[in-house]
């Protein structure tokens, strides 16, 4: 009787890339825009220069800019070429966040001058509603403040916030103000990751948001705003320290 001999050792090979070649050329291009290989305002080469340069055909390349232009990341104007857009204003959350990495915190710390003020006001329009009578939200806010006070972790405390904030600034029921903090939302959300660290010790957070709750509670918009602007201002100090943090940590 022959000894039977092993199995032969499999050796599977690497997973194929699954996505089509105008959705590899456009990940590539989003890459060098991102990176600032080409800068907003500056126009991509022409198109039969591009393909060669990416060794394609110019049917993918289309493809692949058709998909930029969706996410408004370039912009194709007759007579001029396809012009760079500001990454950090795509419709794409995945490349405002690429693109906040590559910034660092310069634009970070002029996100947080825009948000103090907005925040005030905010404060200010919630406890007026609070005061006459119309538009009243303590409810809410409070549920909202008892979220904050049960995050067990820093990413749970830091969506609890969030919801805070968005709950804060209906209770104003001012729609200018609600789409100016709406896309300041957005973008925070969208960059998350960057500033979990900030929100470690719940403390800050849990102390800064019961004052504002208890001034627009007492109808008091002073008070409210003082305590909106002020939390926001720590907060946003507490955030730029984590950006900072991690843009450092990203270099060593």
């Amino acid at each position: 009787m022959s000894p039977t001999n092993p199995p032969p050792t499999t050796v599977l090979p690497s997973p194929p890339d699954r996505r089509s070649l105008p959705a590899q050329v456009a990940e590539a291009l989003i890459d060098a825009v991102v990176a600032g290989h080409y800068r907003p305002g500056t126009t991509l080469p022409p198109e039969r220069e591009l393909a060669g340069q990416l060794g394609i055909n110019r049917s993918s390349l289309r493809q692949a800019i058709a998909r930029m232009e969706q996410a408004r990341l370039v912009e194709s104007r007759q007579g001029i070429g396809t012009v760079v857009q500001d990454p950090l204003r795509s419709t794409d959350n995945g490349i405002v966040v690429r693109a906040l990495a590559v910034a660092g915190p310069e634009v970070v710390a002029e996100l947080l001058e825009v948000r103090t003020p907005l925040a005030g006001l905010a404060g200010r329009l919630a406890a007026t509603a609070t005061g006459t009578g119309t538009g009243s939200a303590t409810a809410a806010l409070t549920e909202r403040l008892d979220d904050v006070r049960r995050a067990g972790d820093p990413s749970s405390l830091q969506a609890a916030e969030l919801a805070f904030f968005a709950t804060l600034v209906a209770a104003g029921g001012n729609r200018p103000l609600g789409v100016l903090m709406g896309w300041l939302a957005d973008l925070y959300g969208a960059t998350a990751p960057l500033f979990v660290t900030a929100f470690a010790s719940p403390t800050g957070v849990v102390e800064g948001l019961e004052r504002i709750t208890a001034a627009v509670e007492a109808g008091d918009g002073d008070a409210a705003e003082v305590a909106a602007a002020e939390y926001a201002r720590a907060s946003g100090q507490r955030l730029l320290d984590a950006v900072r943090g991690n843009s450092t940590a990203g270099t060593t």
